[in-house]
């Protein structure tokens, strides 16, 4: 849906917003996979030799769980990245309290593992591996009003800030020198953000099963890149990001999304391997769709509630093509 930090699903908070664990009534298991392959000339990494990076793999998956902890709503998660010579996990434990007057506040431990190929002068010689771990967290905060709730439907108001990583910096090490000349130590960052976004949840009080007959969502984000200098991601592509996102559920069984985000970028050029300005990269639509098997309609002494398959195209992060992603969640009655 692209807008996410107010209303994240549960089993993915702990990663988007991890106050929203403080909501979490059962439990919810998550594994996402998504990748690409590009040809030579498809891929722009703006840093490095073109001949090397101009091409590439993305690999990259995570699982994910939530569940409640006594008073309080707990998360985990894995995920492991791959793309043209970085491989990067993050391994991720999160706690959220809820407050008064529907406000929760929540934080995310993240420990972060790097390694990449890091070759001296700007010319394809013999590498140098470089590594690096970093111990970060993410704070985060929601609230959620209740507008109505009547008889046949109810509304509700979300919403919900994020400061990610807050410690950000780190520095990569060079494992074996193995590279023409020396190779130092290179102090990077992790990519620190703040985020705020608003959602609006109309809903039916009707329910089969404990699924709604219908459910309408919309959400906007506002993402602004608070440390820049020295990306670990080698590029910085926006100051400030836009996104805005639809979701609509019928019979708690398909649920149909659209999104569209918009990267105000913070540098100026022209990628003349996709014949694409800078400014477009990251920027586009996002679309795609859940189906959600009702477990306890069929075997209601089962434990899982239900389970749910999701597919998703989205921007790249550095390119104007798309990407697929793949999903599934379960949650089982706690």
């Amino acid at each position: 849906m692209s807008a996410y930090v107010a209303a994240p699903d549960y089993a993915h908070a702990v990663t988007l917003n991890p106050a929203s664990l403080a909501y979490v009534y059962n439990i919810y298991a998550a594994s996402d996979y998504e990748s690409f392959a590009r040809q030579p000339g498809e891929l722009f990494l703006p840093s490095l030799p073109s001949q090397y990076l101009s091409s590439g793999t993305l690999n990259a998956w995570d699982v994910s769980a939530a569940f409640p902890v006594g008073p309080l709503g707990g998360g985990v998660c894995y995920s492991s990245f791959e793309l043209g010579g970085w491989k990067t996990t993050v391994s991720s434990l999160g706690l959220a309290a809820g407050l008064p007057l529907g406000f929760s506040a929540g934080v995310t431990g993240k420990y972060v593992t790097f390694s990449r190929d890091y070759f001296a002068a700007e010319q394809v010689i013999a590498p140098s591996v470089m590594n690096a771990n970093r111990f970060t967290f993410d704070i985060g905060a929601a609230d959620r009003i209740e507008l109505s709730n009547t008889t046949f439907f109810r509304a509700i108001l979300s919403t919900g800030a994020v400061f990610s990583n807050v410690l950000n910096g780190l520095t990569l090490k060079p494992e074996n020198q193995t590279a023409v000349g020396p190779v130092r130590n290179v102090n990077v960052q992790l990519p620190q953000t703040f985020s705020c976004g608003i959602a609006y949840t109309f809903a039916s009080n009707y329910r089969l099963a404990d699924f709604e007959l219908f459910k309408v969502m919309t959400a906007a984000d506002y993402v602004h890149l608070v440390g820049s200098d020295d990306p670990v991601d080698d590029f910085p592509s926006y100051k400030d990001q836009y996104r805005i996102g639809l979701e609509t559920t019928a019979l708690g069984i398909l649920a149909v999304r659209l999104g569209y985000t918009f990267k105000a970028p913070a540098v100026s050029g022209f990628d003349y391997y996709n014949n694409l300005h800078i400014a477009q990269m990251g920027s586009g639509f996002s679309y795609g769709f859940s189906l959600r098997f009702p477990v306890k309609l069929v075997l209601p002494d089962w434990p899982l509630a239900s389970l749910e398959m999701s597919y998703a195209k989205n921007p790249e992060w550095n390119t104007g093509m798309y990407h697929d992603l793949f999903g599934i969640i379960a949650e089982l009655a706690f």
